[in-house]
């Protein structure tokens, strides 16, 4: 399986991750499955101190000079699209280019600082938000589309505030304007649901699938779907499955949610895909844009490939508890 602008090592690397994802499931499901007392799961109570930030730099010495140069090509791209001259879906695909960065920056200061399955939960949204600006990127003629269920949403929000009275406080005027918005587009984002007539408003801007959208946009992004989407969608939503994905066995009989190690495993996870989305994007928005930046693009996803030998060992290394880990094919540990 090829992905775009990534090393062959990284292929490898990809593919042994998404293989331990299944493996490494199949474990946590039967560890938080079976029947357990509440007092054989200790529940940590912690404020973040800067110790786990200190822990994971030692761990990863090369990992801070690789995210100053992520941080140092974003830069430069963003400074030369400050100088472009702006259309709308210009404007529009830049916002959620910027959106993004600052997504994957709130994704890394849980991950760093041992807050992993919180990271895991971002990279859900991290994920969505860079799909769907490539989306648009490669579809500059549903921009449009994209901002006009906005409307929409201020529709389920005067909804919403109807029913629990904050919309008491809005005025006549801006109520009339809301409901006539959204009567311009409501046919637009209406879908019949069965033979027999019956509609609904859309769940989203678009009926094709945040999954769908990736495949089509590259290789990469449809591979990254199950663990940088779907699995981060199960923890963020309230799901048995997320939260017993979450346990880990210490012994003893006991387990023990959000245990530092597995927190650390999630967090290396989270950043791989992280870093690896935004190397991706790094190349998009330079095409999109004509910045002609592939030098810079070059240097965003060699630092893309540094972190991924730093963390490789932590993300594929097994915390479910089992004395059995599983290990990672030979040329997944030491991508050239």
């Amino acid at each position: 399986m090829k992905f775009r602008h990534v090393t062959p090592a990284w292929n490898n690397f990809l593919n042994c991750l998404e293989r331990s994802w299944v493996h490494q499931i199949y474990k946590r499901c039967a560890i938080g499955y079976h029947a357990f007392k509440m007092s054989s799961i200790p529940i940590p109570v912690r404020l973040p101190d800067g110790k786990e930030f200190d822990v994971f730099t030692e761990a990863h010495p090369r990992f801070m000079a690789a995210l100053d140069q992520i941080a140092a090509g974003y830069t430069d791209l963003f400074t030369a699209i400050e100088d472009l001259e702006g259309s709308e879906e210009r404007r529009v695909n830049y916002l959620l280019l910027g959106a993004s960065y600052t997504e994957f920056e709130e994704t890394l200061v849980l991950a760093v600082n041992g807050y992993g399955s919180g990271a895991t939960k971002l990279l859900r949204g991290l994920y969505e938000r860079t799909v769907t600006v490539q989306y648009l990127m490669k579809h500059p003629n549903k921009v449009q589309q994209f901002i006009d269920y906005t409307k929409v949403h201020w529709k389920k929000l005067l909804i919403e505030g109807d029913t629990n009275g904050i919309g008491n406080h809005l005025s006549e005027n801006r109520r009339k304007e809301i409901e006539a918005e959204f009567a311009e587009v409501e046919k637009q984002f209406t879908e019949t649901v069965c033979k027999c007539g019956k509609t609904r408003l859309q769940g989203s801007w678009t009926k094709k699938p945040v999954p769908s959208q990736a495949r089509e946009l590259s290789e990469m992004l449809g591979t990254l779907c199950f663990q940088g989407y779907l699995i981060p969608t199960f923890f963020l939503h309230t799901t048995f499955w997320g939260v017993t994905q979450q346990l880990r066995d210490i012994g003893n009989g006991k387990r023990k949610l959000h245990d530092i190690e597995s927190e650390r495993h999630f967090a290396a996870r989270a950043i791989v895909i992280a870093v690896n989305l935004m190397g991706h994007l790094a190349y998009s928005a330079s095409d999109y844009f004509q910045l002609n930046a592939k030098d810079n693009c070059d240097r965003i996803m060699d630092a893309v490939n540094t972190i991924g030998k730093e963390l490789l060992v932590d993300a594929e290394r097994d915390t479910s508890g089992d004395d059995q880990p599983a290990e990672p094919p030979p040329e997944a540990v030491n991508p050239a």
